[in-house]
């Protein structure tokens, strides 16, 4: 079903540009409402933790709808709460369209049902496919980053920001409908894959429980790997724009270095989705760590030392490559272990995880700039939390017979 990969890349290319480019009104935010650089950031991390609680939940309706009509529910309350928000004025407007209305729609469109889907119609390199189709998230964020900044300029925040809520909608909902076709976990559908679910190997468990699940090594360890992720990622590249206006360089240049990191993020999803399938999900996901790690130090360097293009442009390409890699990885090893008709759940408690971890991220970028006046700490500890996220694949990986 290749048809089915490219309506997934391009969901996923649309609603993650769009979520992503929370970085890019940042800085119309604070320079228009003076607000904390802790507080604004909160609402991304309410908007993640939100989607956390809810992607269990999110997963088992799928289990019993399909992913079809919920992918266009959240393209709906996606665009919606981007239009919304180009009429806040208070902090807690902001925490409802970004934080709540803008979470409900993501995690009915992103991760979960996109990672159950392509579950259904593919059991073998499951690790290509999914970086493939997940790679439309980076290329999302290369476009809509400097688009959203030259619509900032050109028209101001707000109708930038209404103006993408509604092409979302309009791009969205008809794409979904007429290019979606849920699969048969069951093994009932017609047209089956050229790569039955039949094939998926020993490893698997087609009859896996959440309860089940819950009792494996392999579950927590893919828990805490995808916990601490996003706390190594978003404290750094949710203030990755901002950082730059402050060491000097003009809002669209660093409109461009964020695009570009979203660029190199759809080549690192590949890549790193391909060396999974190859040498292993946990010697790729180390890999794809050490591009994140590198990228933190260069955004350190850039901090310490005389600002220059080089730094940012180092922090583009190798945080860029490492953004987003874990994902196809964590869904390729879950639908390895845990695939079947209650992967849904499954896959959904698992993303519990990312929006736990992903829900302090970006205030704690903030909370540090705001109490030392400056992002080194976090750039440090991006350094180190990869280090143990790493950790954490290698103890998930499968034990020899």
């Amino acid at each position: 079903m290749p048809a089915i990969i490219a309506v997934v890349w391009l969901t996923l290319a649309v609603a993650y540009g769009l979520f992503f480019s929370f970085s890019v009104f940042f800085v119309p935010l604070i320079d228009e409402f003076r607000w904390s650089r802790a507080l604004t950031a909160g609402a991304l991390s309410v908007s993640t933790v939100i989607q956390g609680l809810c992607s269990p939940f999110v997963g088992a309706l799928i289990d019993r709808v399909g992913p079809r009509r919920v992918i266009a529910a959240g393209a709906v309350l996606l665009g919606a709460s981007a239009v919304l928000t180009g009429t806040l004025t208070t902090p807690w407007e902001l925490y409802l369209y970004t934080g709540v209305l803008g979470a409900l729609g993501m995690v009915s469109l992103g991760w979960v049902p996109a990672g159950v889907l392509l579950a259904g119609w593919y059991a073998e390199r499951r690790g290509r496919v999914v970086g493939i189709a997940f790679s439309g998230m980076g290329i999302g964020v290369f476009l809509v980053g400097p688009l959203a900044q030259w619509l900032i300029s050109a028209f101001g925040w707000r109708a930038a920001t209404a103006a993408l809520g509604a092409g979302t909608i309009a791009v969205l909902v008809p794409l979904v409908l007429l290019g979606v076709r849920d699969p048969d976990t069951r093994g009932a559908r017609s047209g089956a894959p050229a790569e039955p679910r039949a094939r998926a190997g020993p490893a698997s468990a087609p009859d896996a429980t959440l309860g089940g699940a819950l009792r494996t090594r392999v579950f927590w360890a893919l828990f805490a790997a995808y916990f601490l992720t996003p706390l190594a990622v978003f404290p750094v590249a949710t203030h990755s724009v901002a950082f730059a206006v402050d060491r000097g360089f003009s809002p669209m240049a660093a409109a461009w270095a964020f695009g570009v990191m979203g660029l190199m993020s759809t080549v690192g999803r590949v890549v790193f989705g391909v060396a999974a399938d190859r040498v292993g999900g946990p010697l790729s996901a180390t890999l794809s760590f050490a591009c994140t790690a590198a990228g933190a130090l260069a955004m350190l360097a850039l901090d310490v030392l005389p600002p220059h293009a080089a730094w940012l442009a180092g922090f583009a390409v190798l945080f860029g490559l490492g953004f987003g890699a874990r994902g196809p990885i964590i869904a390729a090893m879950a639908g390895e272990r845990f695939g079947g008709p209650r992967f849904g759940v499954i896959w959904g408690a698992l993303n519990a995880a990312n929006g736990l971890g992903g829900a302090v991220g970006p205030w704690y970028g903030g909370a540090v700039h705001d109490v030392t006046g400056s992002y080194r700490v976090a750039f440090v500890s991006s350094v180190a939390l990869s280090a143990l996220a790493s950790a954490c694949f290698w103890l998930a990986r499968r034990r020899a017979p």
